[in-house]
């Protein structure tokens, strides 16, 4: 079994994908890359918010391939399965996979301990399933089982680096991305440490405490579930100055961490506000406009619409050429999937992929009736212009939110004066916390 070569498949898509990774998001900031042990056997212990998007990511931070553990469902198909291999990707096995799952499952960490043993890379999702929300789950002890089976079968010791993805944003593209590597842990210590243990759990207890705790240091954690949407509302979508990611990231996890003391010893105030935010979300979802726009009184939209009239000839150019591959992914699959987690994976691999392979396309149609480069200049113009009609799209919402909110401010004063004040009120005292 092949470690460290870089094989044909996994080069192209490692390619294609760290492309599409750049384009699908507007900033992406790797931070703590140094925490990571440099030729030794590593164990990427990530949150998993984004399904296959997580992985990616952190596959594609450096340049030494990783391998990492996904669902069994997607190997069912041989053909498939043999690209997925191939892309260094292994099956993970549940009981409703069969009665031998855990027989499927020792040869699979047979592998990852082999892997480990040849100073891999592996990536595992310790809490089983992704979820969109900013909270950590409890961990499940394979990660702890793996790291003990190739601790004992190898020389090497084996170290697990708790990775933070913090995601502005996890269905939709042109979202922010902080990927925060925590210090790294010594498994192999940890398990000389406890090498007169006979029970299972004070064997496993120790490390998997530590892993969480490496975890929650380099992530958003609501971990106040009955205020989730207090959460939310407070850290995400109240306007603040544009800052970098790390020091937006800082922040966050300062208040987060501090609403958290808050709410545990303030229910009372904390259930008021509580209410504030369900009745400012009420009111957006029936007025199709965004929180920060209570910010003020009323927004000016006349020089968003002579923006929009300027633009249009350009993004109508991109949606053109770019129509087929940006509908596909939701024809073919989105549509017919009912988990809307798999929805920003899904159109950044797939949308990506397609997107390249019809410009190339496209680009070779004119070069067969074109001379001098033409059809370079055509690829380049799909991609800028891919890039202006989504920008367009959205500073059309904005502008469809900025109307809305007028029309509402005209025809409800005085509960959008209360809203105001809510949102005021809601403002000054996370920036005052």
């Amino acid at each position: 079994m092949r470690v460290k070569n870089w094989t044909l498949p996994y080069v192209i898509t490692y390619i294609l994908v760290w492309f599409t990774k750049q384009g699908y998001f507007t900033r992406v900031y790797k931070k703590g890359l140094n925490n990571i042990p440099k030729g030794k056997s590593v164990i990427f212990a990530a949150n998993h918010q984004n399904s296959l998007i997580d992985p990616i990511v952190i596959a594609t931070a450096g340049t030494t391939p990783v391998f990492f553990l996904t669902k069994s469902d997607v190997f069912k198909k041989p053909a498939i399965a043999k690209i997925l291999y191939a892309l260094n990707m292994l099956p993970i096995y549940r009981e409703r996979d069969g009665a031998d799952f855990m027989d499927k499952n020792r040869a699979i960490f047979d592998r990852c301990s082999e892997i480990l043993s040849k100073r891999g890379r592996i990536i595992i999702f310790p809490e089983g399933s992704h979820d969109n929300d900013n909270r950590l789950r409890r961990l499940k002890k394979g990660i702890v089982r793996i790291a003990l089976q190739a601790h004992e079968e190898s020389n090497e010791d084996i170290w697990i680096v708790p990775v933070g993805l913090n995601y502005s944003n996890t269905r939709n593209k042109c979202a922010d991305l902080l990927v925060s590597y925590g210090e790294a842990i010594n498994a192999s210590d940890t398990f000389r440490s406890k090498t007169d243990s006979t029970n299972e759990n004070d064997l496993f207890t120790p490390l998997m405490s530590t892993i969480m705790e490496g975890l929650s240091n380099e992530m958003l954690d609501y971990s106040n579930q009955s205020y989730y949407e207090l959460y939310d509302f407070l850290l995400a979508k109240i306007r603040r100055s544009r800052t970098t990611l790390i020091k937006k990231f800082n922040w966050n996890k300062d208040k987060n961490n501090k609403l958290t003391s808050y709410f545990d010893t303030k229910p009372n105030e904390s259930d008021e506000m509580l209410v504030f935010v369900k009745e400012i979300e009420l009111a957006c979802k029936e007025q199709e406009v965004r929180p920060y726009l209570f910010n003020k009184k009323r927004h000016d939209i006349l020089l968003p619409v002579l923006g929009l009239i300027l633009g249009l000839p350009l993004a109508i150019y991109g949606i053109v050429n770019s129509y087929f591959p940006a509908i596909l992914p939701e024809k073919l699959i989105l549509s017919k999937i009912k988990d809307r987690q798999y929805d920003s994976s899904i159109n950044m691999v797939l949308g990506g992929f397609l997107m390249f392979f019809f410009w190339c396309v496209q680009s070779f149609i004119v070069s067969l009736f074109t001379d001098h480069y033409i059809w370079f200049w055509y690829f380049l113009s799909c991609v800028i212009s891919r890039w202006f009609s989504y920008e367009y799209h959205i500073y059309f919402l904005r502008f469809k939110g900025k109307r809305n909110y007028n029309i509402f401010v005209k025809a409800n004063p005085e509960k959008t004066s209360k809203l105001q004040t809510y949102y005021k009120e809601l403002k000054q005292f996370i920036f005052n916390l």
